[in-house]
Formats: C-alpha cells, structure tokens, sequence
C-alpha cells in the first residue's frame, strides 16, 4: 500500500487514504478497499491525533509483589511494550547483579534481570484497554498472553492467560513515585554496611559493665569490698571489749 504514495511521510499518507476512503463509500466496488483502509487508519498510531498524550497504562509500575517495578513505554507506533526497571533486591546472595536463570534458553541465562525486557506486543482494543501481548515471568522462565486494563488512574489490572482471557489470573498494579530510582541507578550506588544484630551490642553492653577501669571484674571488686567490710567490723568489735586483766 505505502507504493501508492511513494515519498510521502505517514501523515500524508493518511491524509490521502483519508480522501480515498471519504470517494469510495460512495461507489459499491470500493467498499472493500474502503473498509481495509480504514482499519489501517485506525491502526496506525496508539495516539488518536498529531501531539496526544500517551495512553495512561505508560509508565513505570509496582508489581503486586511490591518487590519489582516495570515500566511500560510505546515500543512501536502501534503496541506497547515493558521493561525490569526497580528491584527492591537487585542483588543476588553472592553479591552478583541477579540474572535471568530460569529461562528455558540456556543462551539468555545470563541476562541481568535489571531492564529485561518482559512485556510486549501490546495492541490497544477498541473498546479501551490493551491486549494480544506477550508476558515472562522470570522466577519461573515462563510466558503467557496478556493484557491490561486501567482499573483507576493509579491502579493497573494485569491478566495473564494461556489460550482463553477470561480462564487467566489477574493482578493489581499500582503506579510508582517518579522519583523511583532504576535498577541501573541502585547498582551504581556504594553498598550500605550491615547493621550489627541486636544481639551481639546486648553482650558488648554486658561485658563493658563486668569492667572496671584497671581491667579487674565489678564481681572480683565486690568481693574484695565484703573482706574488708568484714576485716573492719573485727577490729571495731575487738576495740569494744575491755582489755585483759593482768594475772598475779
């Protein structure tokens, strides 16, 4: 079709298809054409005119884990598609960026799982909302179909389905602050030092107060203090009595 009108851009070309089928729904033998022409029009932008917003699904998203954001963006001028962009914990145990291992290609396994691409294809229905796409789930290396609805201005219905919609499982998104850090961003930031446990200050607390000064433990002062209480109270009592009387 883009043959007909060669060197036009696309808003040319629409314009022309436009005026195409403006003349053929008035002849029987174009309605055919008339129709097919019309759908393209219909598909050829996510955007329903020249400077509109962008459809309110786009933007970055907290899963229903709370644990992972994804931020969804029009990859083509026709679907959308979504990216790993947060990780509450981008880190894996061994202190590695965390990696895509469950995938059942063992080539990508080794793909970080910050800005893995797991959303796409996205096509935007008639009726609202956006369907026909394709979901991975990287903690289990599998995908579905999906689609999305916008359930509120920060609230994002995701269905997952094999075959059937309405036999999937849904999930409620929410939208993220615009000041959520990237994954990116949080690797590039110095690693925050451990906290010490609790119980390991409660025994430094104990042993500095079994410490006196010159090192000797507050028991051992205590029981150096008893002896010479006691060695006191001896002498006081001996200095009571009267002395002994001198024998003949």
């Amino acid at each position: 079709m883009f043959c007909l009108f060669p060197g036009l851009g696309v808003w040319k070309l629409s314009f022309h298809l436009r005026f195409i089928v403006m003349r053929c729904f008035n002849i029987a033998n174009c309605s055919g054409f008339a129709s097919a022409a019309a759908g393209f029009l219909l598909g050829l932008s996510i955007h329903s005119a020249p400077g509109a917003a962008d459809p309110k699904e786009v933007g970055v998203w907290y899963d229903d884990t709370g644990k992972g954001a994804v931020k969804i963006e029009i990859c083509t001028p026709t679907t959308l598609c979504g990216k790993i962009y947060w990780l509450k914990e981008p880190m894996a145990d061994d202190g590695q960026p965390k990696m895509d291992r469950y995938n059942p290609e063992p080539t990508m396994r080794k793909r970080p799982i910050c800005g893995l691409p797991i959303m796409g294809n996205l096509e935007q229905l008639s009726d609202g909302g956006f369907d026909n796409g394709w979901v991975y789930d990287p903690k289990e290396g599998k995908s579905y179909s999906v689609a999305l609805d916008l359930v509120g201005p920060d609230t994002l219905k995701v269905t997952g389905y094999k075959g059937m919609r309405f036999l999937g499982k849904s999930f409620i998104w929410t939208r993220a602050p615009a000041d959520l850090p990237s994954c990116d961003t949080q690797a590039s930031l110095p690693p925050v030092p451990a906290p010490v446990p609790a119980v390991r200050k409660k025994q430094a607390k104990q042993a500095a107060k079994n410490k006196t000064a010159s090192g000797v433990s507050k028991l051992g002062a205590a029981d150096v203090a008893k002896s010479t209480h006691k060695k006191k109270k001896t002498a006081k009592a001996a200095a009571t009595q009267p002395p002994p009387v001198a024998s003949n």
